[in-house]
């Protein structure tokens, strides 16, 4: 069970921030804290789309002269976690359970990554553990473009090929950086060995659980779904890291002590597998010469053999 199974006794100070109903010795009660979070990914079914986009001006601010198309790279991936994200809401407590993300990952003009402050997990140690504190109510992750995103397809009304709830990562890199990591992965065919992402975003957890884990432990996080919605919930969300390794596509070693007789270069040629007219130019041509130059033999041994005994008969 995760420690955001059951919220009946949750108190909300903000949406950041939540207030339970154990206490410290000292009469404070104890806290989870939404900040940002490091999740390791590890990839399946890895895939790169291209596609064309028309740039309307509604959502894209567009420049005279800039085209009416763009063209547009995504990285798509399955990815599965050691920890747990529950996803909840106050005080009806866990909606979903998750270790699995679907992941799409998009370029985006450089500066924009990181938002307006540049959290990263460091700035979330200062409201979280022995130390946690009422995280401000703008959150820390303020600006940050990335989202991850709960969906339930049950209750959206956009169609959809899922049957059941799914958190979707919508990350983003750098336009430059993303653009080079796509030509290097078009320059080989060798198959993909492992993949893994990581990700920051911002997710409750238990000052408790905080103080106590180490890295390699799985982590409990929580994910508030604010509002009455209980059809989507997100959380801020960055791409910090891409990692692809290839197989080596090497050339199979071949034992030069390892001969095959039976190489057919290696067989005995027999007149019995030679096509017929072969045969009759083989018995009428050369035939011919062979009997020419064996007559020619003939008589020069005969003539070397008469001056011999000549010799020997005569002195």
């Amino acid at each position: 069970m995760s420690r955001f199974s059951k919220a009946a006794d949750f108190t909300l100070v903000n949406n950041f921030t939540i207030n339970h109903a154990d206490q410290l010795s000292d009469g404070r009660s104890f806290m989870s804290t939404c900040v940002p979070q490091g999740i390791w990914l590890d990839l399946q079914d890895i895939e790169l789309t291209h596609r064309i986009e028309w740039q309307d001006n509604k959502y894209v601010e567009k420049k005279p002269g800039d085209p009416d198309f763009k063209v547009r790279s995504v990285f798509t991936a399955r990815g599965t976690t050691k920890d747990t994200i529950t996803v909840f809401r106050v005080p009806d407590g866990e909606i979903a359970r998750f270790s699995e993300i679907d992941i799409m990952i998009k370029p985006i003009s450089k500066g924009r990554v990181g938002g307006e402050k540049k959290a990263s997990t460091f700035d979330g140690i200062d409201f979280s553990g022995m130390s946690s504190k009422a995280v401000p109510p703008e959150g820390l992750m303020s600006g940050e473009p990335g989202t991850l995103l709960y969906v339930d397809p049950t209750k959206d009304n956009w169609p959809s090929d899922k049957t059941k709830p799914y958190l979707q990562l919508e990350g983003y890199v750098d336009e430059a950086e993303f653009s080079t990591l796509m030509q290097r992965f078009s320059m080989t065919a060798a198959p993909v060995r492992k993949g893994t992402v990581r990700i920051v975003a911002e997710l409750f957890e238990h000052e408790v659980d905080s103080s106590l884990s180490e890295p390699w432990y799985p982590k409990d996080y929580g994910m508030l779904i604010r509002g009455e919605d209980k059809t989507y919930g997100m959380a801020r969300a960055r791409v910090e890291t891409i990692e692809v390794a290839f197989k080596p596509t090497a050339i199979p070693e071949v034992d030069p002590y390892d001969v095959d007789e039976e190489l057919d270069s290696a067989k005995p040629n027999s007149m019995d597998n030679l096509p017929p007219d072969m045969v009759s130019k083989i018995s009428k041509d050369m035939l011919v010469k062979i009997e020419r130059r064996l007559g020619v033999l003939t008589g020069i041994v005969g003539f070397a053999a008469a001056f011999v005994i000549g010799k020997f008969v005569l002195g």
